[in-house]
């Protein structure tokens, strides 16, 4: 059931995307700022740590306790009734086209020698966080790559792996509850509801990151994935986000990120003596061509989780 609830979701989507304007975006985002409010929006001060525990609790806990409660129901009274709450749900919150069609405006205009358009739908794209009017096309691409990566896994690996989960559809809600609160809390100012938030959505996003970036390695290159995981997360702050940029663009072959800085002499015969190998970039500055092989990338990902999904439902049924 779970792997014909993805398919038929995923095709839906294809035909119909759930774009960031779509209602259950807007009521998803008129959830969280109301209980944002209740609960550090009555002082200067904000919310208290333990406020902002509570508020996480009922955001994110209420949604995913009732869907839970309606996909149990449907289950024990019609299971078909159960597969369609599994579509409806997965169609709902997957979001394949809300990072790819941002992606492809740019690459369009890349692929145009567009530079100014190209920058446009970058800006819109990240929104008035990034001043992209000095930005060059090699920053461009590697920035629309980064956003790409990070998107394809929260909008499509992390659900996919919470929907595979006993929750069912209710884990897909969780999660995407929490990624959502965790960028939109942030924008606030109240530190205590944002990190909150954050670190509610690292517990949950932690495993999946992981797997997400394993899964890089497998269906691209896997020497380059690897040692970007292990060397060269130190170019993200996020601690979560490094490791699947770190692998992406490993397994894509090109740099990403800031320049590494190059040790002192110091601190080279420091590591040296230390036996401490020496951390370098690796892969290509990014192209055009990149951005055609990241599209290539996600997919085989997709193709390969469906694949496994494919192959233990036939299991289940023989067994």
């Amino acid at each position: 059931m779970t792997f014909f609830s993805i398919l038929f979701a995923l095709i839906a989507e294809q035909y119909r995307p759930v774009t960031s304007s779509h209602w259950i975006a807007r009521v998803s985002a008129r959830w969280l700022d109301w209980v944002a409010g209740e609960f550090g929006g009555k002082t200067d001060a904000g919310a208290s740590p333990v406020g902002a525990r509570m508020a996480c609790l009922v955001a994110f806990i209420l949604p995913t306790f009732l869907v839970f409660v309606i996909y149990v129901v449907c289950m024990v009274t019609y299971p078909i009734l159960g597969f369609i709450w599994n579509i409806i749900i997965a169609y709902l919150f997957f979001g394949f086209r809300q990072f790819s069609h941002s992606f492809t405006l740019v690459h369009e205009a890349i692929e145009s020698h567009d530079l100014p358009a190209a920058r446009a739908a970058l800006g819109e794209w990240y929104g008035p966080e990034l001043d992209t009017s000095q930005l060059t096309e090699t920053e461009v691409i590697s920035l629309a790559l980064e956003r790409a990566i990070i998107g394809s896994h929260r909008h499509v690996f992390g659900v996919l792996f919470w929907f595979l989960m006993p929750m069912g559809p209710a884990g897909v809600v969780l999660y995407r509850l929490a990624d959502i609160a965790a960028q939109r809390w942030s924008e606030r100012g109240d530190f205590n509801l944002s990190e909150a938030a954050r670190h509610f959505f690292y517990v949950l996003d932690w495993i999946p990151a992981r797997i997400t970036a394993m899964g890089f390695a497998i269906v691209g290159n896997f020497e380059g994935a690897a040692y970007g995981w292990r060397y060269l997360t130190q170019k993200w702050p996020d601690s979560l986000s490094s490791v699947i940029l770190a692998s992406g663009s490993g397994a894509l072959g090109v740099r990403l990120g800031e320049p590494l800085s190059e040790p002192d002499s110091d601190e080279a015969l420091r590591m040296a003596e230390a036996g401490e190998p020496l951390v370098y970039e690796v892969g290509m500055e990014p192209t055009e061509r990149t951005m055609r092989s990241a599209v290539g990338l996600v997919w085989r990902l997709v193709i390969a989780w469906m694949a496994l999904l494919l192959m233990l439902t036939i299991a289940v049924w023989l067994g």
